[in-house]
């Protein structure tokens, strides 16, 4: 084992019950089985997301940032190069409530990765003193319990790890129903900030030369990982009590710049940045105490932790499913997810077989709604208007109605609803008009994925 194998080889993390953060706990190896797959060290780096509540998060920032935002429909990140950077994964599995907070968070962040704005500030009480802390513009999660709130968090933070800046932090308000994201001081002032993103940027893209160069999703797949355990050490020195975090060990920054030191988190957010702009999906997913990733190689999901990978100085923990996972895992049981993963978290469930054909086509990861039932019921009972009823589909994030007074639809008016029920005004009386219904789901970046249309439905107007 070389040198960096020898200090890595406690990257992963141990969680004892009635623990204390910051924590270092050693366990001798003669306590250990021999024929535990497990590194040979562990150490107690848990890093818990930090939730602060206040009585009142509009009266400490600044009004521009109070607004309630709304969910552009127009709105997208095609344009900009870190668009493709995460995962959709999570994002596909939300309500349409909880997609409206992690679009308007990714807004802000996109702002702020491809900006030189300086960082919003706000004070928070923390453990009874009143620190300055930068943060996110402030978001509405109203329609949402503060439970739904922090899945969204989870989801949003652990499938947009371009997002260097961004603390594993939550500031919110219950009584307002306003929240925001912690982030690292080191890069509030917007010049500095983008001359990080240049540097990160210019890192990125010598390694992704060296990944294009690979044929097949399951090479590209290997070099990541290879490039991950060459390029990553684990940090022994990290200070677990911080609050802030200023190692910025949750980040994949810190494996990608600085001294490349960092702990579980960095490793697996490093791995799905490469992934997702290498175009595989990848999502991260946390127990209490650890992080590690889920991989779409074609349509099946694995498990990959390069922490411990990176530790022992093999493939043990690689494209795994999760049962093979935890029956490695033997002496610590850190693969055990949390539960705010429970309904979002893909299932592994197929073995991995090297020699077979993995191809480079994945379903999208948000598919389109199934076509409407042609049960669209028209309403005339007042001049000028027509109401559409239809039957909800399952899974859809809103309705697109489209009317016109031909058959061919042509010209045709379209109006969106999350209701299945419309009111179409503005109509001229006496004339036929005709009406059909799809539905619509969001994708990560704000782009709706349609379905099929129902039969036209045909009603006169008073």
């Amino acid at each position: 084992m070389n040198t960096k194998r020898c200090i890595a080889g406690g990257m992963a993390l141990l969680m004892l019950a009635g623990g204390i953060l910051g924590n270092t706990v050693h366990i001798p190896a003669q306590t250990r089985q021999e024929t535990d797959a497990s590194p040979d060290k562990y150490h107690y780096r848990k890093q818990e997301t930090e939730f602060i509540q206040t009585d009142d998060l509009q009266s400490q920032a600044p009004k521009t940032t109070l607004r309630r935002l709304q969910v552009n429909q127009d709105y997208s990140l095609s344009e900009s190069i870190w668009a493709d950077s995460g995962s959709d994964y999570y994002f596909s599995l939300l309500r349409t409530e909880e997609k409206k907070l992690y679009l308007n968070l990714k807004k802000h962040a996109d702002r702020y990765m491809t900006g030189t704005e300086s960082f919003q500030t706000t004070q928070v009480n923390r453990n009874g003193e009143n620190v300055t802390v930068s943060i996110l513009p402030l978001v509405s999660y109203e329609g949402l319990n503060t439970a739904q709130m922090k899945k969204v968090f989870y989801c949003f933070m652990y499938e947009n790890p371009q997002y260097y800046f961004m603390r594993n932090s939550v500031i919110y308000s219950e009584n307002t129903n306003m929240m925001t994201v912690g982030l690292y001081e080191i890069f509030a002032d917007g010049q500095t900030r983008a001359d990080y993103t240049s540097q990160f940027l210019q890192r990125l893209r010598i390694w992704e030369e060296q990944i294009a160069a690979e044929k097949t999703v399951l090479d590209k797949e290997r070099l990541i990982h290879k490039l991950v355990c060459d390029e990553v050490t684990y940090d022994e020195t990290m200070a677990a009590d911080d609050p802030d975090d200023r190692q910025m060990t949750q980040s994949c920054i810190s494996a990608v710049l600085f001294d490349r030191k960092t702990v579980c988190a960095g490793y697996a957010q490093m791995f799905a940045l490469l992934c997702g702009r290498a175009g595989i999906t990848c999502v991260t997913v946390t127990s209490p105490g650890h992080a590690w990733n889920k991989v779409r190689i074609g349509n099946t999901w694995y498990n990959v932790d390069c922490t411990w990978n990176d530790s022992r100085g093999d493939l043990t923990f690689f494209n795994v499913t999760d049962a093979q996972l935890l029956a490695a895992d033997t002496a610590v049981k850190e693969h055990v997810s949390s539960e705010e993963w429970a309904q979002v978290a893909p299932e592994c469930t197929t073995a991995f077989d090297p020699q077979a054909e993995h191809s480079s086509e994945e379903t999208p990861n948000v598919t389109a709604p199934e076509k409407m039932p042609d049960t669209v019921v028209l309403g005339n009972t007042d001049p000028g208007k027509l109401s559409v009823t239809f039957e909800p589909l399952s899974g859809c994030d809103g309705y697109t109605v489209q009317y016109a007074s031909n058959g061919a639809m042509l010209p045709a008016d379209l109006a969106d609803t999350e209701d299945a029920s419309f009111v179409i005004d503005g109509l001229s009386g006496g004339k036929p008009y005709y009406v059909r219904v799809r539905g619509y789901r969001f994708n990560s970046k704000g782009e709706k994925v349609y379905g099929t249309f129902s039969k036209k439905v045909k009603e006169t107007v008073l």
